[in-house]
């Protein structure tokens, strides 16, 4: 995808796809802190999972810095 920052229909394009990835990032760090509280789970579920939704979270990260985009922390 690229993407100008002269034509206001690619703006809107790169807002949009920085809030998606903003909303993806919050759902992670929010999914993250749900596996911290829960009491149901052993110390080593807790760290798996945590570790793939670290992953994911890394992964959204790239994505923005692959496209320029700042993404506010999460």
């Amino acid at each position: 995808m690229i993407l100008f920052f002269n034509e206001k229909d690619n703006l809107v394009e790169l807002m949009n796809y920085r809030e998606d990835l903003e909303i993806k990032l919050q759902k992670v760090t929010l999914a993250i802190q749900e596996v911290v509280e829960d009491v149901y789970k052993t110390e080593q579920e807790k760290q798996k999972i945590i570790g793939k939704l670290i992953d994911f979270k890394e992964a959204i990260i790239s994505k923005g810095i692959e496209l320029h985009i700042e993404l506010e922390a999460a």
